[in-house]
């Protein structure tokens, strides 16, 4: 496949959580955004998890394995894979499920277009295209085992792409100043030695990083940033990055009405705004998404801007999001919702079609409220 093809994509997920018998049952995406609603404790952020794990098992060597049984769809171009995967206890017999036990793959098999490109369970193993194959490793992924075999290329590239944003870690850490000279060290010799490097090459590093590299050297994708920021916050006139020489760390800075104010200083809504704004203006082409409680810590106007920036001004992205705020859930057409439920065990989804609660925009959160209420769930 060419590595040009933008288009990436998590089609579903299924899961099961053998340490707790939890069970997802397969959740359909959208393929731009896919809003989870339910009550709390019904299972959104498990949802989040599985993708997240999954993604990360792919390519991460140092990840640690859990007893799971997960399917995963994922869309490269105009082609589809599915990845089923089950993590056990090594050494066969009993599932006995401690702390310390050591787990690895029992089972795996990776699907491309409908036809099977491996499979191995804890006795055998098949690779199309291959008569004889060395023994696997069991606590890594096949898909990462041959990342560099190249019928796997299309695929290893494609999920490095797709990862979540985690601004709630984010907020209050900083980049050490050693760190931050080592980085502005390479970042200055890749643009001497390239031209026109596109921002996207620094996509992946921390908001703090960002924010120096755009004011610095992409100034007109800054000015865009601030000025979405100064839509929100009339009164800061300079975002910046700057070092704490007592903490030896550089912070994210805001200057409001002459003075200037350290991350340490910034009130939690604001520096989660301003890291949602960046993340939102500077995510590579097809990132997913993947955003827990979305409204957690934002003002009101705060979210009417970052939900309208989400919906309309990157769509080559795709968002995973859970909320309760009707703000956001009102926003987000109900089309796009994936209502979750849970019956002991079982997390089930549904789309608000099939849910009973009307087909109109306006009133579909609080026919989704009554009904729970009819239903003694609230």
């Amino acid at each position: 496949m060419n590595k040009g093809v933008r288009y990436v994509k998590v089609l579903w997920i299924e899961l099961e959580n053998m340490k707790t018998g939890l069970r997802i049952e397969r959740v359909n995406f959208n393929k731009d955004v896919t809003l989870l609603v339910g009550l709390s404790g019904v299972g959104k952020t498990q949802i989040l998890n599985a993708v997240e794990y999954s993604l990360k098992l792919a390519v991460d060597k140092d990840i640690i394995l859990r007893p799971y049984r997960v399917g995963i769809g994922i869309q490269i171009g105009n082609d589809v894979y599915e990845w089923f995967y089950e993590i056990g206890k090594m050494g066969g017999g009993e599932l006995v499920l401690e702390e310390d036990d050591r787990f690895g793959f029992v089972f795996e098999k990776l699907i491309y277009n409908g036809k099977l490109i491996f499979e191995r369970t804890e006795e055998k193993i098949v690779i199309s295209g291959y008569d004889r194959v060395p023994q696997p490793k069991k606590d890594e992924s096949l898909i990462l085992q041959y990342s560099e075999d190249e019928n796997f290329e299309a695929l290893i590239w494609g999920i490095r792409k797709l990862y979540s944003v985690e601004i709630e870690l984010a907020v209050r850490g900083g980049i050490r100043s050693e760190s931050f000279s080592l980085l502005k060290s390479k970042v200055s010799d890749t643009l001497k030695k390239e031209n026109n490097v596109d921002f996207k090459a620094f996509s992946h590093l921390p908001a703090a990083a960002k924010i120096y590299i755009a004011k610095n050297f992409y100034y007109d994708l800054y000015v865009e940033i601030f000025d979405a920021v100064k839509e929100l916050f009339i009164e800061i006139e300079d975002i910046d990055v700057e070092e704490d020489r007592v903490r030896e760390m550089y912070l994210v800075s805001v200057q409001v009405y002459g003075k200037k104010l350290l991350q340490h200083d910034i009130s939690n809504g604001m520096l989660k705004t301003i890291y949602y704004i960046v993340e939102l203006f500077t995510m590579s082409e097809d990132s997913l998404v993947l955003i827990d409680e979305f409204e957690n810590g934002l003002g009101v106007n705060c979210i009417d801007l970052l939900s309208e920036i989400m919906l309309s001004e990157r769509n080559d992205l795709q968002f995973i999001i859970t909320s309760h705020h009707p703000k956001i859930i009102n926003v987000i057409d109900m089309g796009k919702w994936r209502i979750i439920d849970r019956d002991i065990n079982i997390v089930k989804n549904h789309g608000s079609e099939s849910y009973g609660i009307g087909n109109s925009q306006h009133d579909a959160y609080f026919n989704l409220i009554n009904r729970w209420e009819f239903e003694g769930k609230t």
